[in-house]
């Protein structure tokens, strides 16, 4: 999520809201209920927000309708009357994110002059991601968010982090969060966590670990096992020296072969190309693919297909590192168990759905990427109660880390963590702290005082409670002021 203009507060309306919503509810108005309206009016409504829905194909208004509690409109974003059906007049924000920029931009205009606070617009284009820093005041657009550079970034971070399967940076990239699959030979395994960590000079803290089908926050007395994903936490100067002394240590693959001419696939294969990988793009379709060569002088790009084992021999598939990029969820897996069963280093694939990532993100597959998850995490952090900095969504939309600005007179400040007892929410742990003293990983004996960051883990449930734990009331009707890192 990019801030184009200085930071506006958000003023809740201030009625009591859900327990989900940490007490406060925002009265949002959504424009677009295709996948990314429709996944962020869900998070909305699960938290006990009041949320409208504006769209003008029928089947998204009737599902928005049928398996929401949200008042959703037939009608367009652009239209001064729709909106205010919607209840724009009366609301806190507006995030406008159907497939059109125009209609965003437009949307956005609309809810300005009808009062609205707060503007979020998705905007897709190159061209006007470009501008949009010139242009915000014009337009009438708080935050812009564009998913797909989103995607790019993250999966950036993965490729240049191998074996890494989900990455976030809080603290200005001090202090990272990185998923890693735990194989046979890792050090990990050999004793519980209280054990293992005694073994480490440097400080971290495993927050999560995914084992099969179950996400848990583990204790001191928890074991890791072979094939477990564990979310770890630390200093990003000790990441290189954990990796190796637990033989979790990937080296980067120089050569990327990428499945599919998508937006995603073509700008991934031209951030790489700066980055002086060599990269292959496979397209089955040949225009696509000779329009992709005119885009990407750097890179390689074969006309064939990703199944082809005598084609992705060829392209020395086990020299390399794979990514399934093509707007099909379906193939992009298909095509990255295959490539890892010629060979391949680490398989990637995009997934078109956010309730795919889930259905997809299974061995062999190293790690699923969707667009639209990264961009919900973002604009939820611009409406969530407190002072949440950053948000990431992880391990499956199962589970969240977030960086939170403590405030003076929050139930969870001056006392150690070890001694909030009953205060603390189960299933989430403080992972690190921000002070003025720098940034370091947390144990029992860390006090929060006001104005800390603190980072932390937590599953879905434990979101809310841990969030009120480091806010006070006047904090919950505050917005966010920083952007946030993840990706």
């Amino acid at each position: 999520m990019t801030r184009a203009a200085a930071s506006r507060t958000c003023v809740p309306s201030g009625r009591a809201g859900s327990a989900d919503s940490g007490g406060v509810t925002v009265q949002i108005v959504i424009v677009g209920l295709g996948q990314m309206g429709f996944s962020l009016a869900e998070e909305l409504d699960k938290e006990g927000h009041d949320v409208s829905g504006v769209e003008p194909m029928r089947d998204r208004v009737e599902m928005a309708r049928t398996r929401l509690d949200i008042m959703a409109i037939r009608g367009s974003g652009v239209s001064r009357a729709v909106l205010r059906e919607a209840g724009a007049e009366k609301a806190d924000l507006i995030v406008a994110v159907s497939g059109s920029d125009e209609v965003n931009i437009v949307s956005c205009l609309i809810g300005r002059k009808l009062g609205i606070q707060k503007r979020l617009a998705r905007i897709e284009s190159r061209l006007l991601v470009k501008e949009m820093h010139d242009l915000h005041g014009i337009l009438g657009i708080d935050e812009f968010f564009a998913p797909r550079p989103v995607a790019v970034e993250h999966l950036t971070r993965i490729l240049t982090a191998p074996g890494t399967i989900e990455s976030a940076e809080f603290a200005g990239g001090r202090i990272i969060l990185r998923g890693l699959r735990v194989d046979s030979s890792s050090k990990l395994t050999s004793a519980p966590l209280s054990d293992v960590r005694e073994t480490f000079p440097e400080k971290f803290l495993v927050t999560a670990v995914r084992r099969d089908q179950d996400l848990v926050v583990p204790t001191g007395d928890f074991q890791v096992r072979e094939g477990d994903i564990i979310y770890v936490t630390m200093n990003v100067a000790a990441f290189r020296n954990f990796l190796s002394a637990f033989n979790l240590q990937r080296f980067p693959d120089r050569r990327i072969i990428i499945y599919g001419a998508s937006e995603v696939g073509l700008d991934l294969c031209r951030r790489l190309a700066q980055l002086k990988y060599d990269v292959v793009l496979l397209e089955e379709d040949e225009g696509k693919c000779e329009r992709a060569a005119e885009f990407l002088p750097l890179t390689s790009v074969i006309h064939g297909q990703p199944l082809d084992s005598g084609l992705m021999q060829d392209l020395k598939i086990n020299q390399s590192s794979f990514l399934g990029l093509s707007r099909r969820t379906e193939v992009n897996f298909a095509s990255a168990v295959a490539a890892k069963r010629l060979g391949a280093h680490h398989a990637v694939m995009l997934a078109s759905r956010p309730e795919e990532v889930e259905m997809f993100a299974r061995p062999p597959v190293d790690a699923v990427v969707n667009p639209i998850t990264l961009s919900v995490g973002a604009i939820l952090r611009s409406v969530r109660a407190g002072r949440v900095i950053i948000l990431f969504k992880m391990a499956g939309q199962r589970a969240e880390a977030l960086e939170i600005e403590a405030e003076a007179g929050a139930p969870g400040i001056g006392c150690p963590l070890s001694e909030l007892g009953d205060k603390f929410p189960a299933g989430a742990v403080v992972a690190a702290i921000v002070s003025k003293e720098g940034a370091h990983v947390a144990s029992g004996e860390t006090v929060v005082n006001p104005g800390d960051h603190v980072i932390v883990v937590a599953l879905n449930k434990a979101v809310p409670d841990i969030i009120r734990l480091f806010s006070t009331e006047a904090a919950a009707s505050r917005a966010p002021v920083n952007d946030g890192e993840n990706s």
